[in-house]
């Protein structure tokens, strides 16, 4: 499989995972910088899915070549992972989208 792109979405396996964390195979959207993919050639960073809408201003709607449900990036649970757990490509967000869900994990790490 060729490196992740940002904004891709792409599927993923996230067992083993501890407490609140999403588990199971599951989409993912893809946040790491094209530096961030290319020296740190074997992780990425990424936010899980859900089709589940909380109605939390943090939660972004997919927008672009999308899942087939309305879905949503949850942008509180960053994670990086090995490439190995990568197993499928889902599709790809807009420009718009990815700015939107990098601009909240931005907040989230600012006092």
């Amino acid at each position: 499989m060729s490196d992740p792109t940002s904004g891709e979405i792409v599927w993923v396996v996230l067992d083993p995972v501890v407490g609140r964390e999403r588990q199971g195979r599951r989409p993912a959207v893809v946040v790491s910088s094209r530096a961030h993919i290319s020296i740190a050639d074997t992780l990425v960073m990424v936010v899980p899915v859900t089709s589940v809408n909380r109605g939390w201003s943090n939660h972004v709607l997919l927008r672009g070549d999308v899942l087939d449900r309305d879905s949503w990036a949850m942008t509180e649970q960053v994670r990086t992972i090995s490439r190995q757990r990568v197993v499928g490509r889902a599709g790809q967000v807009d420009p718009a989208t990815l700015t939107d869900i990098r601009q909240w994990i931005a907040d989230f790490l600012v006092e």
